[in-house]
């Protein structure tokens, strides 16, 4: 018979959070570049009439 594996020790809830908190840190802060670029141009929604057209629901005669 082989050996139980060595019982692992669970990751702390903060770690989890730090985690996701430094990720945040880089986003915001990747994005805040991105927008902040002398090439950075407002992108125009591709379908606008599509969604116009999907947002009427009813007809009024």
């Amino acid at each position: 018979m082989s050996k139980r594996p060595t019982p692992k020790k669970r990751k702390p809830k903060s770690d989890g959070r730090r985690q996701h908190s430094e990720f945040l840190l880089l986003e915001v802060r990747r994005l805040r570049n991105l927008q902040n670029s002398p090439y950075a141009v407002r992108a125009e929604p591709k379908n606008k009439a599509d969604k116009a057209l999907k947002g009427i629901t009813r007809i009024k005669a």
